[in-house]
């Protein structure tokens, strides 16, 4: 009994999931705040959700769409989370650059071969750009660390 489609036809809202099938179990979200791992759980009604208690922060996934790109991301490993607090502000690098990167890949796929969008080019190049400065971010705070912990 899976089922991944809109009740009566109505919109996403009453999407429900069969818990045997579409088990989140043992995967995790990183919190968006400090990047901690969170145990995807299921709803009462078989929607997932995690919390990261510390932070304060839920996270309900609805919709077939959303609840479709959670289980690609996590089950592609796009998505990592920190095993500790000085990591969790690289991780949050780290998962920033992974979702510019798929962004960037479906900008591309939507760019004409012949009648190229310029538009499309436009967030193409921004999405570049972000992804320098992320990247950049993030060895500079690498080299920070080793310069750290060398001393």
């Amino acid at each position: 009994m899976h089922k991944l489609e809109p009740d009566r036809g109505s919109s996403n809202v009453n999407v429900t999931l069969d818990p045997a099938v579409d088990g989140f179990g043992g995967l995790e979200f990183p919190c968006p705040f400090c990047g901690a791992g969170l145990a995807i759980l299921l709803t009462k009604r078989n929607k997932p959700y995690c919390t990261c208690n510390p932070c304060g922060v839920q996270i309900f996934v609805r919709g077939k769409n959303g609840i479709k790109r959670l289980r690609k991301m996590v089950n592609e490993g796009v998505l990592i989370s920190a095993t500790n607090e000085s990591a969790s502000q690289g991780i949050n690098l780290l998962n920033r650059l992974e979702q510019l990167k798929t962004q960037r890949t479906a900008l591309e796929a939507k760019q004409g071969i012949f009648f190229r969008d310029e538009n499309v080019a436009n967030a193409i190049q921004l999405l570049d750009t972000e992804i320098q400065k992320v990247e950049g971010e993030l060895a500079k705070m690498a080299a920070e660390t080793k310069r750290d912990t060398e001393k």
